[in-house]
């Protein structure tokens, strides 16, 4: 009975760590983990660029080439951020789930083709993660490089940049609007509150540090 008992545990725990794993490394959760990845690092993205533009609007100093490097710096610094960053941790427990597997299962999974497709998905949303705060912080910057090309005037690269950035802002809502399966326009809208609600926050900040 005990050897029956202690057997069952080992196959219940063998189908639980394959459940886990499974459950961490298929391509369904795999998605889901890329969305959040996504949305999240994106949402970054725009919210650091348009704290940038409104930092340099209250100071009432708009200099196209400061907001272009300012803004690219802080690009390279989240992507590189997200990436490195996204791909030593989700590594790491992906790693973990393997040791565990191979103590249930009594082998090496060394190179096998659980290994190398736990290494693909971690290497996919860590590209996620770094490109798309860079992706979402670039798109408002791209006014201020027509402005330093003379293209435009500096107002109306200030204006189509903050433009940019809630739409920026708009389509994560949309998107995260058609993943829930709820109101995309609704979702979009409130997103780009947030965006609003961000730069009203920042300017009141300032507007009361200057007074004091």
């Amino acid at each position: 009975m005990g050897e029956r008992i202690s057997l069952k545990g080992v196959i219940q725990r063998l189908h639980h760590s394959l459940e886990s794993f499974i459950h961490r490394n298929g391509d369904v959760v795999s998605d889901e983990i890329s969305r959040r990845a996504f949305v999240n690092n994106a949402f970054d993205g725009a919210l650091t660029i348009l704290g940038i533009l409104m930092g340099n609007l209250i100071l009432g100093v708009i200099e196209p080439r400061v907001v272009i490097s300012t803004g690219l710096s802080a690009c390279l610094a989240m992507g590189m951020s997200g990436a490195f960053g996204r791909y030593l941790s989700e590594r790491a427990e992906r790693k973990r789930d393997l040791r565990q597997m191979e103590q249930y299962m009594f082998t090496d999974l060394s190179g096998s083709l659980l290994e190398r497709e736990s290494e693909k998905k971690v290497l996919s949303i860590s590209l996620i993660d770094g490109l798309s705060p860079a992706l979402a912080a670039a798109v408002p910057l791209l006014p201020f490089f027509l402005v330093q090309s003379a293209v435009i005037p500096v107002a109306i690269g200030v204006s189509a940049s903050f433009l940019l950035d809630f739409f920026v802002l708009f389509i994560l809502g949309v998107f995260l609007g058609r993943v829930s399966g709820e109101n995309v326009l609704l979702h979009g809208l409130l997103v780009v509150g947030v965006g609003f609600t961000t730069s009203l926050i920042i300017f009141l900040s300032a507007f009361l540090f200057v007074a004091h």
